[in-house]
């Protein structure tokens, strides 16, 4: 959780820093609300299911932005912007948490709980974007996205569900989980915008495949 120092600092931040922060978070919120993953990937339409949606595309969003080389030049803002983009989807959290009827004496233990989740599922995916296979990738998808989480904060130290479903019914989220990342522009990134890529439709993949 920020400190006060740090949420003082983030106070006095650029306008323009915040402002695409907040248009990167709505971003990603948006699109993992789309009606495609809930009624066609078969992904639960529930909260914990939505939590770990948004968590997986903000960490995408995140991971494009961490990724860059020390040596390239926007470096510095990308880092400064996926700091932004991580508050801002805690600061929503909290919010949520509070309009959900948590206590405020509750709220710092719950959001500890979820932080270390959130902590959790962006360490894997950086780890499986980097060494994992498309079926690594799949059986992840299946263990967190598909599984859903306690967004109530009792989940436990981020530990992931076991398989809840088989790893082909996970496989056309992995596959689009890679096209997303392929798709992502720092430069787009940079200046507010995510360039998403289209949600693959099951159907017609069926269909073409048949």
């Amino acid at each position: 959780m920020p400190s006060p120092l740090e949420k003082l600092k983030r106070l006095f931040q650029p306008r323009p820093i915040r402002y695409t922060g907040h248009a990167l978070y709505s971003s990603c919120v948006e699109q993992s609300r789309q009606p495609i993953f809930y009624k066609d990937y078969g992904i639960e339409d529930a909260i914990g299911a939505r939590f770990e949606l948004l968590t997986f595309h903000v960490g995408l969003v995140i991971h494009a932005l961490k990724a860059l080389p020390a040596g390239d030049a926007r470096r510095a803002q990308a880092q400064e912007t996926a700091q932004v983009l991580f508050d801002t989807f805690i600061d929503a959290l909290d919010h949520t948490l509070r309009e959900q009827g948590t206590g405020d004496l509750t709220v710092p233990k719950k959001m500890k709980k979820l932080g270390e989740v959130i902590y959790t599922r962006m360490k894997r995916w950086d780890d499986l974007w980097a060494t994992g296979t498309d079926t690594d990738r799949a059986d992840y998808a299946a263990r967190t996205i598909f599984a859903g989480s306690a967004f109530d904060g009792d989940a436990e130290q981020g530990g992931d569900a076991p398989q809840s479903v088989p790893l082909n019914t996970a496989q056309p989220f992995a596959t689009y989980a890679d096209e997303a990342r392929k798709a992502l522009d720092v430069d787009a990134i940079l200046n507010g915008r995510l360039d998403w890529c289209a949600i693959p439709d099951l159907d017609a993949e069926s269909a073409g495949a048949a």
